[in-house]
């Protein structure tokens, strides 16, 4: 298989490597091309890529380039891992986000269309290289928001765009912790869900062959039900609690428990507003400049880099001991989500996924060309739809609201278009009656002042 990054210098690269390279097959007399604008970070990745344990029993060659096209000629999936969310837009988006008491995040929220804008038109270009270099490849979409640049790709361009998120894997965590009591990630879970990403229900599924509705039934409706001490932060034990309500009270679990999943149910979003008082670092606070805060996450980056550095110039092998997420840079990361994707694609075994992609006729009641995450199997170039998929009731309504946000929204960074990008915002369905609304999203527009100019229209559409 023939593999491109895009974002090629990043350093969650190697510790996916190393984990896909224990599969001998799926690279043998295939390629690794990492494609970034930093050639000297993708270099160091390579390098140290073909220096880990694993790629000794691999016949592959690697390739690091700032060319797309003699990354992308030929490639079977391209790979979009770069960074969209930065300094100053991130910490100054949240003291805006803050003031006007609106939740945000990188991906379910009003800002997850600033990001889109930000990074539409390079996720185009990647698309429209892919038809000339290799238009039967698969993109992988791994950027915030995934579900909008997967409609967008999809719907215009000959490309098929999967976009996968690593919140795949919460529910493996989240259940054992909910239904027993146990900090453990158990892969003998399979689910059927669907709804959009970073909010999905569980609709159906098994745990070590018997049904999952019987085990939560069994043990989440008992009057007794208690969460016991596991070591986890306040937060994720609130999360934890939550879920077993909404359980109880609509025989529904949302699939993948991110913040901003329960912040797009009103009726649960205020229960974290400690909480996210406790985590706002201390940027926050008036005062310091958009100036500063750029230059110092610059130079945070630059740091992290200057580590990794010193590890290629080195030669000790012993670094490669130390597990996943101990060392980050170099341990074996064998639970992202694109390791069975990539070896399913590979004519491995058959994996089934939750992920997003327009919707056509797969999700009832939805539009075809809808923006919605549901589940999938994948077998060689096959992506097949489990069937009998929908929204439990009562969330079809508040699905649908954000369903529609981020198709419209994928229409409009397609083509740059500030009217539906204003439609999109307007879609967006929380705090609709708030008339600080469209406020709110002009100034966004202030901060956000590096997407492209034909946004910065959009504030004019808000004034009706």
């Amino acid at each position: 298989m023939n593999i491109t990054f895009i974002g090629g210098g990043s350093l969650r690269i190697l510790p996916i490597m190393r984990s896909l390279l224990d599969n001998h097959k799926l690279f043998e007399d295939g390629s690794i091309r990492l494609v970034d604008l930093r050639l000297d970070r993708a270099e160091a990745v390579g390098r140290m890529i073909m220096r880990c344990p694993e790629f000794k029993n691999v016949n592959c060659r690697v390739l690091w380039t700032s060319n797309l096209t003699e990354g992308l000629e030929g490639a079977d999936v391209l790979y979009v891992t770069m960074a969209i969310e930065r300094e100053p837009s991130l910490t100054l988006n949240k003291r805006l986000s803050t003031e006007y008491g609106v939740w945000t995040s990188d991906n379910l929220s009003a800002n997850g269309a600033f990001l889109a804008a930000r990074g539409a038109n390079a996720i185009m270009s990647f698309a429209r290289a892919m038809e000339k270099c290799s238009p039967d490849g698969v993109m992988l979409i791994f950027a915030n928001p995934v579900a909008v640049f997967s409609a967008m790709v999809n719907t215009h361009t000959k490309i098929k765009a999967l976009g996968i998120c690593e919140g795949f894997h919460n529910h493996k965590w989240d259940l054992p912790r909910i239904v027993y009591g146990e900090n453990r990630h158990d892969d003998n879970i399979d689910a059927v869900a669907a709804g959009v990403n970073h909010l999905s229900f569980i609709l159906r599924g098994s745990w070590n062959g018997r049904p999952l509705k019987d085990i939560m039934d069994e043990k989440l409706l008992r009057d007794n039900w208690s969460l016991p001490e596991m070591g986890l932060p306040p937060i994720t034990m609130r999360a934890m609690e939550l879920m077993r309500r909404l359980y109880k009270r609509f025989g529904t679990m949302i699939f993948s428990s991110e913040i901003d999943s329960f912040a797009n149910i009103d009726a649960f979003s205020n229960v974290f507003e400690s909480e996210q008082a406790q985590r706002r670092p201390h940027e926050l606070q008036p005062g310091i400049s958009p100036e500063i805060l750029a230059a110092r996450a610059k130079a945070e980056i630059d740091a992290r880099y200057d580590d990794f550095f010193k590890y290629v110039k080195g030669s000790d092998d012993s670094i490669w001991r130390a597990p996943y997420p101990e060392n980050l840079f170099l341990g074996k990361n064998s639970h992202d989500v694109a390791d069975p994707v990539l070896a399913a694609m590979d004519g491995g075994k058959k994996f089934r996924i939750v992920a997003s992609m327009p919707n056509w006729n797969v999700v009832k009641g939805f539009p075809e060309n809808a923006a919605l995450e549901y589940t999938m199997d994948i077998q060689g170039q096959n992506i097949t739809p489990v069937a009998d998929q929908y929204v439990p009731a009562p969330f079809q309504g508040l699905i649908s609201g954000l369903s529609e946000y981020q198709t419209i929204l994928a229409d409009a960074v397609a083509f740059n278009d500030p009217r539906l990008f204003a439609d999109a915002l307007e879609a967006y369905p929380i705090k609709r009656a708030d008339p600080k609304r469209q406020e709110y999203y002009c100034r966004m527009l202030d901060i956000y002042s590096d997407i492209p100019a034909p946004y910065q229209k959009a504030r004019d559409y808000f004034k009706w």
